[in-house]
């Protein structure tokens, strides 16, 4: 665990299946949690491999272990931007790699 201040508020949002018009369900994301956390630009190995897969910013995230804690169906809102969730490691905090 990395001395940190978390300092920058993001948002959880989970992906809901919500009733269509014609008895089936579309998939909307709706906001699970709002939480601080420490975020950092990724660099190194991680910055080459998020570059390479396409993504133009890669960030690492660190933030308190909550009751309900983000899964694969979740994405993170950060500075207005949308990004998805590369990586999720929960031990002592969660630590998510994340990228758009």
């Amino acid at each position: 665990m990395r001395s940190t201040k978390y300092n920058k508020k993001i948002t959880i949002q989970k992906r809901t299946k919500v009733p269509n018009d014609i008895g089936g369900w579309k998939n909307e994301w709706s906001d699970y949690y709002t939480s601080w956390a420490s975020v950092i630009a990724a660099g190194g190995l991680k910055r080459l491999e998020y570059g390479r897969l396409g993504f133009i910013e890669s960030y690492e995230v660190e933030m308190r272990i909550r009751n309900e804690n983000v899964d694969g169906n979740c994405q993170i809102i950060y500075d207005n931007k949308t990004f998805q969730i590369g990586s999720i490691q929960i031990d002592k905090v969660v630590k998510l790699d994340i990228a758009r």
